[in-house]
């Protein structure tokens, strides 16, 4: 028997012009300082994508830092590292994890949000992977701060919020975690950087040092391909079985 469902566009549409008007407020003088906190999670999140891929293809993650400004830096050592893989495909893997990072984690959220009891679960999930990075790899006092009070915080509204608080509060973090991506745009077509007072690559020029082509090709993919996630996690989280 095939399967019918039906989408609320209604719903996928209100969604995606919310993403558009939150991009347009972060990158405001005063939507910035607004939507502070989400500005650190986000870093957080690109982070942790660099430093969990750190691990992942046989590198070691030392620790990370994020700084005022919500740039920030992950500490990984390649030193003898035992590598799985290609080495110059295992290193641009990691490049690209922190910035697929915010919008892997936010579609996972945004799908997670289609149900009350998949969104207390996630909710768990997130706010104690927060406060156990604190204690392992957050280095920086406004990183210390802002992501042991959000992960606080988020797991105080897992254990005492109404379900619809809960699902409603996943799914907004959902979103802005994927709209990182185009808040942080301008990072994406530079090739030098200057992180913490230190010079040096963007991602997607490490990304083009290792495999190839452009750090323009690479900004424009990632832009593509993390539209195209927040869409297609939106969609199904509106899709309904008939």
């Amino acid at each position: 028997m095939v399967k019918k469902y039906k989408v609320d566009y209604y719903s996928f549409l209100g969604f995606i012009l919310f993403s558009v008007i939150v991009v347009f407020i972060w990158r405001t003088y005063y939507g910035y300082y607004i939507l502070y906190p989400f500005t650190i999670m986000g870093t957080w999140f690109h982070e942790m994508g660099h430093g969990v891929m750190s691990m992942i293809v046989g590198g070691e993650f030392k620790y990370l830092e994020i700084f005022n400004n919500g740039s920030g830096v992950a500490h990984s050592s390649y030193r003898d590292s035992d590598f799985y893989f290609n080495q110059n495909i295992a290193l641009a893997l990691v490049s690209a994890a922190g910035l697929f990072g915010p919008p892997v984690v936010g579609s996972i959220l945004i799908l997670m949000s289609k149900s009350f009891k998949k969104s207390k679960i996630i909710l768990y999930i997130l706010s104690i992977s927060m406060l156990i990075s604190v204690a392992i790899w957050v280095r920086t006092p406004v990183g210390v701060i802002v992501i042991l009070s959000l992960g606080a915080i988020l797991l105080f509204i897992s254990v005492k919020a109404k379900p619809m608080i809960q699902q409603f509060v996943v799914q907004i973090i959902g979103v802005m975690a994927c709209v990182d991506t185009y808040k942080q745009i301008g990072y994406l077509y530079m090739n030098e950087i200057n992180v913490g007072g230190e010079p040096g690559f963007s991602d997607t020029a490490r990304m083009a040092q290792r495999v190839g082509m452009t750090y323009s090709f690479w900004g424009t993919l990632i832009l593509i391909l993390s539209f195209m996630i927040l869409a297609y996690s939106l969609y199904l989280r509106n899709r309904k079985r008939i």
